[in-house]
């Protein structure tokens, strides 16, 4: 294996390393680029873990900094450690440390010159030049050609950061182009990283969503780059820590909707149609799992078409008796149906609800603790029409509240009913793809966004990383 090839692979297995596109770059023999934003959008946690990365595998890196001193530096970044250069000297430097060189207040020609006499001295080198115009504020053209002739003549390293917005002779003459953007998605700010040229690299996808979540960067994969069905485990159930309410199986959930579901709520979940499969069987999987091995009782009536074959196959953590003896779902009629299965809707909405509400019965006479309902809005309207469903879900959601139940509604957005459902329900849950990154917040309580992520430490187990 090429050190261009374990360089790569030991990146893709650190999750706070940036996109691989960017190290798959600078593998391929990428020289210079240059990473564009607006002040606040993460362009310096970028370049220190790029820097940091590259130190840790035997490369020179150098932070020259217009903009902070290493004082305030470790301030807002206390795990990086830096070692500053003495009168304005580049530092010489061990193994693994990063050179810090403060040129806040050096003119720009001196500053790149002793930057070229510190790469005669030194193999290896990794350079950050944040930001350039702070050297070069009096003469812009001065400032492109002292950087493009210093990325000429060295074999070297270089990521070149700047705040202008608009395009300069540097995008052109460097290697590679990334901006970094601060925006808003429903009310709630989301970061993202657009690749608009990295030379030696097919890029696939050129946008991506990321975060600064605990003063990192940390980029949020693509659906299709992750394995959300990889694992048939989700560990040890979620103990409850709040009386009157039950972990959902997420501390992350958890937290966004208020400490859990609570005891006799109604909590809405809205999936975005482009949402997968894959996240829809995540999310069931990992507030069923909770719920059933805890000791809780489950009914599950699932969107139209789906049989128990389907849910036997979002919980393989469970075993077919541990389904059976806790989860009872009841599948529409045009289902494929089973040898044995019984509890089949038959389109009578009037005993169909009948049956839903015995069942419940049941289950209440044979558990200890509140039942858990999920059921599938857009099941209920496809299968009985919203007028009629209506009439009868509020009377069966009511006598649950009473009961203490937790229900759990899933909804499209072209739910007819969905606006009285956001009326009636304690918390609202929003699922959705930006990015092809798949995305969950809450609109009630409110909450900022969360990337929904696979960690191998969480098992099979749904994981959110809040979006900051």
């Amino acid at each position: 294996m090429s050190s261009a090839t374990v360089e790569t692979e030991a990146a893709k297995s650190t999750l706070e390393v940036t996109s691989t596109y960017l190290l798959d770059f600078f593998a391929a023999g990428g020289r210079s680029v240059l990473i564009r934003g607006d002040p606040g959008t993460g362009k310096t946690s970028l370049v220190l873990q790029l820097l940091d990365y590259h130190s840790k595998n035997n490369f020179k890196s150098v932070y020259m900094s217009t903009r902070l001193s290493a004082k305030t530096l470790k301030s807002h970044q206390p795990w990086v450690e830096v070692v500053q250069g003495k009168y304005g000297t580049v530092p010489r430097l061990e193994e693994d440390q990063i050179g810090f060189q403060d040129s806040r207040r050096m003119d720009g020609v001196r500053a790149i010159s002793g930057l070229r006499a510190y790469l005669e001295q030194v193999g290896n080198p990794f350079v950050v030049l944040d930001s350039w115009e702070g050297l070069f504020f009096e003469s812009h053209t001065m400032g492109v050609e002292e950087i493009s002739k210093l990325v000429e003549d060295y074999e070297a390293r270089f990521v070149v950061v700047t705040e202008r917005r608009e395009q300069t002779d540097l995008d052109y003459l460097l290697d590679g182009v990334v901006v970094l953007r601060r925006k808003f998605h429903e009310g709630r700010i989301v970061r993202e990283i657009e690749l608009k040229k990295l030379r030696g690299v097919s890029i696939k996808q050129s946008r991506f969503i990321f975060t600064l979540d605990q003063g990192r960067f940390r980029y949020l994969p693509p659906l299709t780059a992750q394995n959300l069905e990889d694992s048939g485990s989700v560990g040890e159930p979620l103990q409850d820590t709040r009386p009157g309410f039950f972990s959902s199986g997420s501390l992350a959930l958890d937290s966004i909707i208020g400490g859990g579901f609570k005891a006799g709520s109604l909590d809405l979940v809205e999936l975005s149609n482009d949402a997968p499969f894959q996240v829809t069987s995540l999310f069931v999987r990992t507030v069923l799992s909770n719920f059933v091995n805890n000791g809780h009782k489950v009914l599950y009536v699932p969107f139209v078409g789906a049989a128990r074959s389907m849910l036997e196959s979002m919980l393989p953590n469970l075993s077919k008796q541990t389904i059976q003896d806790g989860v009872v779902c009841l599948s529409f009629r045009n289902s494929p149906k089973r040898s044995g299965e019984k509890d089949l809707l038959t389109g009578e909405v009037s005993e169909d609800f009948d049956l839903i509400n015995s069942k419940l019965e049941d289950l209440r006479k044979q558990a200890s603790k509140p039942l858990l309902v999920v059921i599938s809005q857009d099941g209920l309207e496809g299968f009985y029409g919203a007028e009629n469903v209506s009439k009868y879900l509020v009377r069966s959601i009511a006598m649950s509240k009473t009961s203490g139940d937790i229900w759990l509604q899933i909804a499209s957005p072209g739910s007819v009913l969905l606006p009285e459902l956001k009326a009636l329900c304690d918390a609202n849950l929003r699922i959705e793809m930006l990015h092809a990154t798949p995305i969950a917040y809450s609109i009630k309580p409110l909450s900022v966004l969360h990337g929904i992520v696979t960690e191998e430490k969480l098992n099979g187990r749904l994981s959110l990383v809040p979006i900051v």
